[in-house]
């Protein structure tokens, strides 16, 4: 035990002196330089704003982002397959004289909560990309994190329009249709 402490005393010793020795070369050959040519101290070195993020951070988070907007993007299909059987449905119900004009308004409003968080996942790609390549992620994260709520939210809402639209058309009734009296006269000669 007492021979490893030592060697790794060693170790960081000759760590030590070998950083310091760098530093020091290179504190005298930049102090050398810049008092032999004044050009050297005279320009100026471009700022490039790189990202905040690791490598590996982006990459995770990238690939999080895409499991999520894919997962919403299947979720607004099938809720769209769902939307377009039932309005076949109630046209179907509607020939046989149901009155079904409450599921078509709660399906009017699925589609639109459908509708808004297609135009959500359109640029979730470009947030994405925007807040995993900024230089300020955190700032960036909030237009990401609102889109994935609001999209989260318009899928709910979808989602709670056709339940009510099904349940509505189950309990829909024929429309009693106006029966037409005929007034004949019968009188009796």
């Amino acid at each position: 035990m007492h021979r490893l402490n030592s060697l790794l005393f060693v170790f960081l010793l000759a760590t030590f002196l070998t950083s310091t020795s760098v530093l020091a070369q290179e504190a005298t050959s930049s102090t050398s330089t810049v008092l032999t040519t004044p050009e050297v101290a005279t320009v100026k070195r471009t700022f490039v704003t790189e990202p905040t993020l690791q490598k590996i951070a982006q990459t995770r988070l990238t690939n999080l982002a895409a499991n999520m907007s894919n997962r919403m993007d299947a979720a607004v299909s099938r809720l769209q397959n769902v939307t377009d059987r039932l309005t076949s449905r109630l046209n179907k119900m509607a020939e046989e004289g149901k009155n079904v004009d409450t599921a078509r308004n709660e399906l009017t409003q699925a589609q639109t909560k459908l509708d808004e968080a297609k135009r959500n996942l359109i640029t979730i790609d470009t947030e994405v990309n925007a807040f995993i390549g900024s230089a300020t992620p955190r700032e960036n994260w909030q237009n990401l994190k609102n889109n994935y709520k609001g999209t989260g939210a318009a899928i709910v809402a979808a989602h709670q329009n056709i339940l009510a639209a099904i349940a509505t058309a189950r309990n829909a009734g024929v429309v009693p249709t106006p029966e037409v009296s005929s007034s004949t006269d019968t009188t009796n000669n």
